[in-house]
C-alpha cells in the first residue's frame, strides 16, 4: 500500500482561524479560502485568500459579509466558486441564506431564494452532473435534513429523506465512482460515525464501520478515494480531538496516517488536482470546552508514488544535511517527540529526507521520509509514542550525507497497563476491528499513547503497530483497525506494554 506524507508548509498566510471554507479552483490551480473566525470571541472574518502551493495571497476584501461555518464549492463546468450560507453577527447568528460566486476577481451575489438560512452544513460540486450539492445544516429552527442542488441559476430541493439530521458533517465528490460522500456530523449531544453516499436521486448508507464518529471533521476527495481527517469525537467537555487520517474507496474505511498535523477540529480541506496534493488549514487542537486557540498553519498530504508536477527528489542537489535532532531526547513511555531536520542551505526543489529507526541491538524498527518543500532550510515530523522503553538511533540520508540522532525512553513511572482486548476476535474481510486498552490510573500531563507490536507467528518477530491513544484524564482509549484481508487465513496477536506491564490479545484474520 502506498505512503501517504505530509509537510508542513509556510507560516505566512491568513491569520489563525477555525469555521472557514475552501474550494479549490481547478481553473485557475488556487485554493480559495474564505472567511472564519474565532470562538469565544465571536470574531468573523470577511477575508478572501489563494494558495499557489508556495504562498497564501489576500485577493479580496470586498464580497460576502463576515462570517464563519459556511461552505464553499468549485463548480468546475462554470469555472466559478460557489458559497452558501453561514453564520455571522447580528441577524446571521441563526445563519445565513445567501449565495455567492466568486470569478477570481469578484464575488457576486446571485441568489436571493433557495434554501432555509444555515450554518454548519456542507456542500461539494458533482462534476459528473454539473451540480452543487447542499445538505443538512443548523439554524433558528433547529437541524436539518433537506437536499439542495444549485445548478447555476437556481437552487432545487431534490430529496428529504436520507441522512439524519445533522450539523458539522463533511461531504466530499468522489469522481471515479460519480457519488457524493457524507461522514460524521452531530445532532445535539449525540456525534455520527455513518458513511453515506448520493448519486444524483437518491442517498444510500454504505459502511457500517470505519472512522470514529466525529463532528467538526474536514474531507477532501481525490482521483479514486475519499480522506478524512480530524474532528471532535463528542461535544462534551474535555473531548479531545482526532488527529487521524482515514480514506474511503467506495466498499471500505481504512487507517492510513497518524503523523502530520496536530490533532483538530474546524479545519478546512480541499484536493488540489492540478498539483495532486490535499491542501489542509487552521482549526484548533484546543480540547472541547477549554479557551479555544486557534491555528493559523497550512499543510500539505500527498501520496508517494504518485505522479505530480516536480516530484520530491532523493538528493539535495546543492543542498546537504546539516543536522538532525529528536526533541526531546529523553521521554517516558508513550509520550509523543518530534523529528527536526536542517539542511545546509535552502531545498532548490522539493525533495525527501529518508529516516530510519533502530532499536540498542541495531535492528531495524521502522522506516519513513520527512519531505522538504523548495525553498525551505528544515522540515519537522510530529510522532506520536509508539516506541517500547530503550533507547533508539534515528538515522537520516540525504544524497551522500547522513546524520544521526538518539532518542531515550523510559518506562512510563505511574502507569502500568492493565488490560489490553481486541473486539471482535474474528474479523471477516473488509470489518474493521478495536484495539481497548485500560491503564492502572488516568494519563496526566497531554494524551498517552500506548505502543503495540503485531506478530503474525510464533516466528515471526513482532513489528511495530499502532499505538493506542488514551485521552488526558483518563484511564481507557481505543483505536479501530481496518486491514485488508490476508491471502490465507492467520491468526495475530496483539502486543501492548507500558510501565514494565505487558498485557497481549489475538484477532483471527479471515481471508
Amino acid at each position: 500500500m502506498a505512503r501517504l506524507l505530509l509537510t508542513q508548509k509556510q507560516h505566512v498566510g491568513p491569520v489563525p482561524r477555525l469555521g472557514h471554507a475552501m474550494a479549490f479552483d481547478e481553473g485557475r490551480r488556487r485554493a480559495v479560502l474564505f472567511g472564519g473566525g474565532t470562538f469565544q470571541q465571536q470574531q468573523f472574518f470577511e477575508d478572501t485568500w489563494e494558495w499557489d502551493g508556495e504562498n497564501w495571497t489576500q485577493v479580496n476584501d470586498i464580497g460576502p459579509s463576515p462570517r464563519w461555518r459556511h461552505a464553499m464549492a468549485c463548480d468546475t463546468a462554470r469555472r466559478r466558486v460557489i458559497l452558501f450560507g453561514g453564520q455571522g453577527a447580528g441577524g446571521g447568528g441563526n445563519g445565513l441564506g445567501d449565495t455567492w460566486e466568486w470569478d477570481g476577481e469578484d464575488w457576486t451575489q446571485v441568489a436571493d431564494g433557495g434554501p432555509a438560512v444555515r450554518h454548519s452544513h456542507a456542500m461539494v460540486f458533482d462534476n459528473r452532473r454539473n451540480r452543487t450539492v447542499l445538505f443538512g445544516g443548523a439554524s433558528g429552527n433547529g437541524l436539518l435534513n433537506d437536499t439542495w442542488e444549485w445548478d447555476g441559476d437556481e437552487w432545487v430541493q431534490v430529496e428529504d429523506t436520507g441522512p439524519s439530521a445533522r450539523r458539522e458533517h463533511a461531504m466530499a465528490f468522489d469522481p471515479s465512482r460519480g457519488r457524493v460522500v457524507l461522514f460524521g456530523g452531530s445532532a445535539a449531544a449525540e456525534v455520527f460515525g455513518d458513511t453515506w453516499e448520493w448519486d444524483g436521486s437518491a442517498w444510500t448508507q454504505t459502511a457500517a464501520f470505519g472512522p470514529p464518529p466525529a463532528a467538526a471533521l474536514a474531507m477532501a476527495g481525490t482521483e479514486n478515494r475519499i480522506l478524512v481527517f480530524g474532528g471532535l469525537p463528542s461535544l462534551a467537555d474535555n473531548a479531545v480531538p482526532f488527529g487521524n487520517t482515514w480514506e474511503w474507496h467506495g466498499r471500505h474505511w481504512t487507517i492510513r496516517q497518524d503523523m502530520g498535523p496536530s490533532a483538530r477540529w474546524d479545519h478546512a480541506m480541499v484536493y488540489d488536482t492540478a498539483r495532486r496534493r490535499t491542501v489542509l488549514f487552521g482549526g484548533t487542537a484546543t480540547v472541547f470546552g477549554e479557551t479555544v486557540v486557534p491555528l493559523g498553519d497550512t499543510w500539505e498530504q500527498f501520496e508517494r508514488g504518485a505522479t505530480v508536477p516536480a516530484p520530491p527528489i532523493r538528493g539535495g542537489g546543492t543542498a546537504t544535511l546539516q543536522s538532525l535532532a529528536v526533541n526531546p531526547p529523553a521521554i517516558e513511555e508513550g509520550r509523543g517527540f518530534t523529528i527536526e531536520a536542517r539542511l545546509s542551505s535552502p531545498a532548490p526543489e522539493p525533495l525527501v529526507i529518508q529516516v530510519r529507526v533502530t532499536d540498542p541491538a541495531g535492528a531495524r524498527v521502522t522506516e519513513f521520509e520527512l519531505p522538504v518543500g523548495a525553498g525551505a532550510g528544515s522540515a519537522s515530523l510530529p510522532l506520536p509514542g509508539a516506541l517500547f522503553p530503550g533507547n533508539y538511533t534515528f538515522t537520516a540520508r540525504l544524497g551522500e550525507t547522513s546524520r544521526a540522532a538518539t532518542l531515550e525512553i523510559a518506562p512510563h513511572a505511574t502507569l502500568t497497563l492493565a488490560s489490553l482486548e481486541v473486539n471482535p476476535a474474528v474479523v471477516a474481510p473488509g470489518q474493521s476491528f478495536e484495539i481497548r486498552v485500560t491503564l492502572s490510573g488516568p494519563a496526566a500531563a497531554g494524551e498517552l499513547h500506548v505502543p503495540t507490536r503485531a506478530r503474525l507467528s510464533e516466528a515471526a518477530p513482532p513489528e511495530v503497530f499502532r499505538p493506542v491513544p488514551v485521552p488526558a484524564g483518563s484511564a481507557s482509549g481505543s483505536v479501530t483497525i481496518d486491514m485488508a484481508a490476508p491471502p490465507a487465513p492467520a491468526t495475530m496477536t496483539i502486543i501492548g506494554t507500558l510501565g514494565g506491564a505487558e498485557r497481549s490479545a489475538t484477532v483471527t484474520l479471515a481471508a
